[in-house]
């Protein structure tokens, strides 16, 4: 069978395995608009994947435990509680946004989504995401609320829990008891994001 104009014949060879961009810069053809972005999305996806769930992982081995003991000043441990909250809404905006382009450039029609392994997996994903932004939030409020009060959801939304906040002398161990139960459950949704990213990318064999 004759392939279109400017592209090659798929025969089931490596070629035909091969991503489009790099298809595309052997054969010497112009690079689709739509695979550049795609590309794109890619990358900062699982950047921005890695870097949440790497932070969310090393807090809850590393930092949780000292400020449990402690060991840690309360105003370190609320400085690293504020910075993975803002990770967390950082990423939080970038990895919805690629991840719908990917969504609707890869899984559609929509059968491809929901009636495929593949699909349930990025249905997975999405909620794993979504459970694992809420128990991040509403375990850094729930431990400000220990310092203050009567701080609400929209203070709390706009300043997160900075170390100027800090009141009175709640000590460390106490506020990283508040945190820790949101903070494990969000560490456990971190490693199931990863197994299910891994079996998105090695293949999935049922």
């Amino acid at each position: 069978m004759a392939s279109p104009p400017g592209r090659p014949v798929s025969d089931g060879g490596p070629s035909s395995r091969l991503g489009p961009v790099v298809v595309a810069r052997i054969y010497h053809f112009p690079v689709p608009t739509t695979a550049v972005l795609l590309t794109a999305a890619f990358v900062l996806h699982v950047l921005s994947g890695a870097l949440w769930t790497g932070a969310t992982l090393y807090f809850v081995y590393a930092v949780l435990p000292r400020a449990a003991d402690g060991v840690m000043r309360r105003e370190s441990f609320v400085d690293g509680l504020h910075r993975l909250l803002l990770l967390t809404r950082w990423t939080g905006l970038v990895l919805p946004v690629t991840g719908a382009y990917m969504i609707w450039t890869l899984y559609t029609p929509l059968s491809a989504l929901t009636g495929t392994t593949r699909g349930w997996l990025v249905l997975a994903m999405l909620g794993l995401w979504g459970t694992m932004n809420g128990l991040i939030e509403v375990g850094v409020l729930r431990t400000r609320r220990e310092v203050d009060a009567e701080v609400g959801w929209g203070t709390y939304m706009a300043e997160g829990f900075p170390v100027e906040s800090l009141d009175g002398d709640v000590p460390a161990s106490r506020l990283a008891a508040v945190g820790r139960p949101y903070l494990l459950a969000g560490g456990a949704c971190a490693v199931l994001v990863l197994v299910d990213a891994a079996l998105l990318a090695g293949g999935v064999p049922i």
